[in-house]
């Protein structure tokens, strides 16, 4: 008895995605307040997909599988997160701006850590990865994604719900 995982990536382009998890990425996109969709914009995309194994008694097991798409656009990450052998109803989204998200190569994969769109609390996971050439390119591509968004001055068109601030005047204080 055992447990046995393996993961594999490739790159995958937006129209690949099930057409239930678009949906998803679109509707969530606007409930969290991204000024627009961010599917048009997307430069790089990977899939990743983990089996997770146990061996049981007399050679029998069970499979689990879940596959993580990973979507870069010039100022978002978006993150899916489903069971690809289910119908996408479990299917889970987040989105991350690149330039509050710090990213890691570790041992199982990449580790990000920020605070998705509409979260109020940091947190870090690792999405696990082959280390496969795919992934140092998309791994590269991310980073450097990142360090432009820090660097260049977001329209504040482009995010309002962060741009409606309220202004200190001292006279009323």
């Amino acid at each position: 008895m055992g447990t046995h995982r393996q993961s594999s990536s490739r790159v995958i382009g937006v129209h690949s995605l099930p057409t239930a998890v678009i949906s998803l990425i679109k509707e969530q996109a606007a409930v969290r307040g991204l000024y627009r969709d961010p599917l048009p914009e997307v430069t790089h995309a990977v899939r990743t997909e983990l089996v997770t194994g146990t061996t049981g008694w007399f050679g029998r097991g069970r499979e689990k599988r879940r596959a993580t798409e990973l979507l870069l656009t010039p100022d978002v990450l978006v993150v899916t997160d489903r069971d690809p052998d289910a119908p996408d109803a479990d299917a889970q989204v987040t989105f991350h701006r690149l330039n509050q998200l710090e990213v890691a190569r570790v041992e199982l994969g990449l580790e990000l850590v920020g605070t998705p769109v509409g979260a109020t609390e940091r947190g870090a996971r690792v999405v696990e990865t082959d280390g496969g050439p795919e992934i140092d390119r998309f791994h590269r591509a991310l980073l450097e994604a990142s360090e432009d968004s820090r660097r260049v001055d977001v329209p504040a068109s482009r995010f309002p719900a962060e741009s409606e601030s309220v202004s200190y005047s001292p006279e009323f204080h």
